[in-house]
């Protein structure tokens, strides 16, 4: 599965933290206006430890 964080929108909590190997996570330039990015900064690493693929910065998408 591909999943997208931005300001604007992103999938539950709990689909990132579920993420796995085979899954990729794109953290768009802005994703750190959201309120509540430490809460999706923990779940990108949960998932980072269960094998999935993270993308940050400019080049996303």
């Amino acid at each position: 599965m591909i999943y997208e964080i931005s300001a604007e929108d992103a999938p539950p909590l709990g689909d990132i933290r579920e993420a796995c190997a085979g899954d990729t996570i794109f953290l768009m330039p802005d994703w750190r206006e959201r309120d509540d990015w430490t809460r999706y900064l923990d779940a990108v690493a949960h998932a980072m430890a269960r094998g999935a693929v993270i993308h940050q910065g400019a080049n996303c998408g």
